[in-house]
């Protein structure tokens, strides 16, 4: 079996409950073609990088699974035909992924399917397991930052 990510986006002005709806459809597609779903995460409310359908704004879903690749199909039709989503993209991340291998090394990292994305990403900050790069020294001011490199760079303009 191969491992997929896909990304859609959903309105912005859908509702919760819609949006839980159509990640369990998901969720089932991926399991009637004998898939294992790794993780489905809200990764927020975000502003596009250009207007899709009249709409400035979305809110991102990622949904990781490993299945065959029929399953694919019949993911992007539903996708496609689902008035409320405006875009998607599914991408193979694995060719041939050790799915009891996989299980373990997500919940080694400590990743939460339950938690939403940004939830995580801030546990992951507090506990020190993502670095901090670029941030802004407390004492500075105008946000002038930690990082030697990028300092070097701008005294180089």
């Amino acid at each position: 079996m191969r491992e997929y990510e896909t990304v859609f986006i959903t309105q912005p002005s859908i509702t919760e409950s819609l949006q839980t709806q159509i990640s369990e459809k998901i969720t089932s597609l991926v399991k009637k073609h004998n898939g294992e779903l790794f993780y489905s995460r809200n990764m927020g409310n975000r502003t596009l990088a250009y207007p899709i359908k009249k709409m400035s704004k979305g809110i991102y879903t990622c949904v990781d699974f490993a299945a065959s690749g029929t399953a694919i199909g019949d993911i992007e039709r539903y996708l496609k035909y689902e008035d409320n989503v405006i875009r998607y993209l599914t991408v193979v991340k694995n060719e041939n992924v050790d799915i009891e291998a996989r299980i373990a090394e997500i919940a080694a990292r400590g990743e939460d399917a339950s938690l939403p994305f940004s939830e995580e990403a801030d546990r992951r900050i507090e506990a020190g397991t993502v670095p901090t790069v670029g941030i802004a020294d407390e004492e500075s001011q105008d946000g002038e930052e930690l990082n030697e490199s990028s300092s070097s760079k701008m005294k180089e303009e």
